[in-house]
């Protein structure tokens, strides 16, 4: 598929309802929109009011009022692998009884599942259309990101669109709000399946909760293509496209070493995440021969990193790295400052919001020299032609300067999408689940380029499904307020 001129698509702040038809832009005149967005807002969670907003501008007053998320990408309460997805959900509705139809109990006593599909039975797929699903933050205080990520799907669509669709097929999607609350999500997750019926979920966030999906997703067979930050689940139906936080927080340690420093230590979330940044950090500090001075846990949504930062100085850490929300690196950056203690701080993509501003933002001067991992290649900010051809898509959608022709998350999902779609694209028209998966296999004896990722190189199971290796590390200037990349992509030493 070759690029052309955009086509009108949603503002971020404006939801719309089953049916309702697309706002006209001045774009929608030259040539008028085919894809169609339907969002389906889910009401406030006793999770959300129990925690509290924490606001941060990034929801739009115009938008209807929704639960509040937790902060960044890679944020919120971890969601427990061993309890019952079901139950899950039927909390998270049970807690508001006045929700309208469209997140009413069917949730919780599902559909018949759509069944792993072959070839002339494949759910979402018409002789007209491609139905597709996401589950994203919408709205609260993570709104940023998700707005973000939605953003970068919906330019991918809607571009393809203009090309024709997919093989005649026009692309279609289901994006429902979550607040980037677990239960919710997982509740989202079944209702793209077993409800809307879709062909794949497309770069869903929310790694604390993901786990808590896998299980019905594998029995629907629906694919679930680039979920953001989450480790690899090793099933058929899920592709990965980008490093974990694990291996993220492995090549922030292999810097530091790199650098000569010693001493090294971790503050994260007391949940999965962290737990998966510590497992790279105690891999990264033996294979290079470093001094791991400590894991700090900071509870979910806590604002009170302060003693965490304080100990972290104690124990003689040249180097933290942050396995946390975009808030708590914010606030980290600026404890760190407080107390003058120099010290290299280091995230994953999710917790850092590297390449884009929504996590140094909120940092202010103390976000100088701050280093974040990158799952996309390469910066908003640089001068490369794939970055390029996103941003002039993005800048025709919402406007030069809006936030989502410099948001990472855009420029990641917009990729993503596009690697779907070309995959999609060599099918001929036979939408088998198990024609694509042969062909996203076959992508490790032909690996696919799209210029602003690590190159994708799936293949079959047990560990092709991790699409790309290794991380890049891109470095935060405030004066410049741009990212400059510093290690280019290359996998974990450890």
């Amino acid at each position: 598929m070759t690029a052309s001129a955009p086509h009108a698509w949603i503002p971020n702040n404006h939801l719309v309802e089953k049916g309702e038809p697309l706002s006209p832009s001045p774009l929608a005149e030259q040539s008028p929109p085919r894809f169609t967005l339907l969002l389906m807002v889910l009401l406030l969670s006793l999770l959300a009011a129990a925690c509290g907003t924490t606001d941060t501008g990034t929801a739009d007053d115009a938008s209807p009022d929704v639960a509040d998320a937790d902060d960044g990408a890679d944020n919120g309460e971890e969601a427990d692998d061993e309890s019952d997805p079901e139950d899950d959900a039927a909390a998270d509705n049970s807690a508001d009884e006045s929700a309208d139809d469209s997140t009413d109990d069917s949730v919780d006593e599902p559909t018949e599942p759509a069944g792993a599909a072959s070839s002339g039975d494949v759910p979402g797929v018409t002789e007209d259309s491609i139905l597709l699903g996401t589950t994203l933050p919408i709205t609260g205080v993570a709104a940023a990101a998700g707005e973000g990520l939605l953003a970068g799907i919906t330019i991918a669509l809607d571009e393809a669109n203009a090309e024709g669709g997919i093989d005649g097929r026009m692309l279609e999607l289901v994006a429902l709000d979550d607040g980037f609350d677990p239960p919710r999500l997982v509740s989202n997750a079944r209702r793209l399946i077993e409800e809307e019926g879709v062909y794949a979920m497309a770069s869903p966030a929310g790694s604390q909760a993901l786990p808590g999906i896998w299980d019905f997703v594998e029995d629907a067979g629906t694919i679930v293509w680039g979920p953001v930050s989450p480790q690899d689940p090793q099933i058929q139906e899920a592709y990965i496209l980008g490093p974990g936080r694990g291996e993220q927080m492995q090549i922030c340690t292999d810097y530091a070493a790199e650098q000569g420093i010693t001493q090294v230590g971790l503050i994260g979330q007391d949940n999965q995440l962290g737990e998966e940044g510590n497992a790279g950090m105690e891999a990264a500090t033996a294979a290079n021969g470093l001094e791991y001075v400590g894991f700090e846990r900071v509870e979910v949504l806590s604002q009170d990193i302060s003693s965490a930062v304080l100990n972290m100085r104690d124990a003689g850490a040249e180097a933290i790295m942050l396995a946390t929300d975009n808030v708590q690196a914010a606030l980290i950056m600026q404890e760190t400052q407080t107390l003058g203690y120099d010290v290299v701080l280091c995230a994953d993509n999710g917790g850092g919001g590297t390449g884009g501003p929504n996590t140094v933002d909120s940092a202010g001067d103390a976000a100088e020299g701050f280093i974040g991992g990158l799952q996309v290649q390469l910066p908003t900010n640089t001068d490369n032609e794939a970055v390029a051809a996103w941003r002039e898509l993005a800048e025709a959608y919402t406007g030069e300067g809006s936030a989502q022709s410099t948001s990472n998350f855009s420029l990641q999902t917009y990729y993503y999408t596009r690697a779907l779609l070309e995959i999609l694209d060599r099918l001929d028209g036979d939408l088998a689940y198990e024609n694509f998966h042969a062909e996203a296999e076959s992508l490790v004896d032909d690996p696919l380029d799209l210029g602003a990722l690590p190159i994708l190189a799936c293949g079959p199971l047990p560990e092709g499904h991790s699409c790309a290796s290794g991380a890049a590390l891109a470095q935060y200037s405030v004066a410049d307020e741009t990212w400059t990349v510093i290690r280019d992509f290359m996998e974990a030493n450890g």
